[in-house]
């Protein structure tokens, strides 16, 4: 048997997806199981192109004019051909396997493949690879088929045959080929046909055909696609690569005039961008909702997270708050996401003794709920300025640290400061405190209109209350004015 052609390490999975039209329908419905068609065709004379198992049992199926189907089924979910969804849902499954290979590809039909073979040292021997695969699949809700050879058409021709086939060596995979029917064969329908017309019926027939006259009859093409198929060349192929964007879009059939309304498919989108990120090994520190609307410009609500985040169910929970804060300005007639801020994703690490509940939030997670709840500028932080001022030493800041690190003190290293300061000092009342520390001086301002001289103290008061209070600088008997109190 020979192998010059392929590489004799790569075992190629092919993932078929034989409905893959309908299934981008059915995943945007809030109960799959409901009858539903594909329809197409002019208005007055649309025909159903592909019915889900509901709509078969009201005895619905392809080719029947729609207005026979709706007879026959009246709750009929009538969902027009789009030939764009499903090419973005080809898109998703490949962002999908992507998470678990380099080398993932893409007929632009129903099959996507990845290679394996260098993925098991990570997720397994093929069995237990094979389980992670189709829970996923499940999860992701689509119909497939699944069978892995050491090339790329040979499994995709055994995946439409033989679900769950797994061949991994050369003369196992071109027995199993053997058998196929020739309709199977990745060759084009004129090809095809002029092999049926010889009495090829399927491919153990062709291959032992002279290759001199499959040449002259076929060229140089055919016998191309027949090694590419059999490993004797080289399948060389463009790999699939993430996106720096994502976009995606969810069309209503009606307006949707309550926030409530968008919830499904705005649950959807997330899931959809979750899979997308885990795909590309990143998260996502903002991203976009879109409003279509009828008569008027699109609206627009940006949802801010503090940290990059991946966890579809905690994107979903951020951008519902946001939703409830921001009513919709008008009807919407689809929903948009889009996201471009993609940073890498590092998960939160754990203490392994932690005893916070699991239920609880970690610092980052609370800021981004209240954040959307409540709006970005609604919550701050405290970070050090450059001024010695204690009224003008710290200033307001987004929860996210800034990237920049300006020259500023580690607060380590400065003197004892109060954790509440009062907004301006006032006179110190009651009895003479006691001085615990001090004096400490801050000059500064001269520059400016806030000109300050003042010696600080920590002071402890006759209630055992510890202050911040300072006299003015030099003055050892004056008065306290009162500037903060300590925790």
């Amino acid at each position: 048997m020979r192998e010059k052609g392929s590489d004799p390490g790569q075992l190629w999975a092919a993932l078929h997806l034989p409905h893959r039209s309908l299934d981008a329908a059915l995943r945007r419905q809030a109960d799959p199981a409901a009858p539903l068609v594909l329809a197409a065709g002019p208005p007055q004379r649309r025909r159903v192109v592909l019915a889900n198992a509901g709509a078969r049992a009201a005895g619905v199926a392809p080719g029947q004019a729609l207005a026979a189907a709706t007879a026959l089924c009246p709750g009929l979910v009538v969902v027009p051909w789009d030939a764009a969804e499903a090419e973005r849902l080809l898109g998703l499954v490949a962002a999908w396997a992507y998470r678990y290979s380099g080398q993932v590809c893409s007929d632009g039909a129903d099959t996507v493949w990845l290679e394996v073979g260098g993925s098991m040292g990570l997720f397994g021997p093929w069995p237990r690879f094979e389980r992670l695969l189709r829970a996923d699949l499940h999860e992701l809700q689509l119909a497939h088929t699944l069978a892995v050879a050491p090339t790329p058409l040979a499994a995709q021709a055994l995946a439409r045959a033989h679900d769950g086939l797994a061949v991994g060596d050369h003369e196992t995979m071109r027995r199993a080929l053997a058998a196929l029917p020739l309709a199977l064969a990745p060759f084009d329908t004129a090809s095809r046909e002029a092999l049926a017309g010889m009495g090829v019926r399927r491919l153990r027939q062709l291959f032992a055909l002279p290759r001199a006259g499959l040449q002259r009859r076929f060229g140089a093409g055919f016998l191309e696609v027949l090694d590419r198929l059999t490993g004797d060349a080289p399948d060389l192929r463009s790999y699939w690569q993430p996106p720096d964007v994502f976009a995606a879009r969810f069309e209503f059939d009606d307006e949707i005039h309550y926030s409530t309304g968008l919830l499904f498919p705005l649950r959807r989108l997330l899931a959809d961008l979750a899979v997308f990120l885990a795909g590309r090994d990143g998260g996502v520190a903002r991203f976009s909702l879109v409003f279509e609307h009828d008569l008027r410009p699109p609206s627009e609500l940006s949802v801010g997270l503090v940290e990059p985040e991946r966890e579809p169910a905690r994107l979903f929970e951020l951008a519902k708050l946001a939703l409830e804060r921001q009513a919709v300005a008008a009807p919407v007639r689809a929903l948009g996401l889009r996201a471009d801020e993609l940073p890498a994703f590092v998960p939160a690490s754990r203490d392994l003794f932690e005893q916070r509940p699991a239920s609880a939030l970690d610092w980052p997670a609370l800021q981004a709920r209240l954040q959307a709840r409540l709006g970005a500028a609604a919550v701050m932080r405290l970070e050090l300025a450059p001024d010695h001022r204690p009224e003008r030493a710290q200033r307001p800041a987004s929860p996210a640290p800034s990237t920049r690190h300006p020259a500023l003190p580690d607060p380590a290293t400065l003197p004892p400061r109060p954790t509440w300061l009062l907004p301006r000092p006032i006179p110190l009342r009651g009895p003479s405190p006691r001085v615990l520390a001090g004096p400490e001086r801050i000059e500064s301002g001269w520059w400016d209109d806030g000109d300050v001289r003042r010696d600080y103290y920590v002071v402890e008061t006759a209630s055992g209350q510890r202050a911040w209070a300072f006299r003015a600088a030099g003055d050892r008997d004056g008065p306290f004015l009162l500037h903060g109190w300590f925790a």
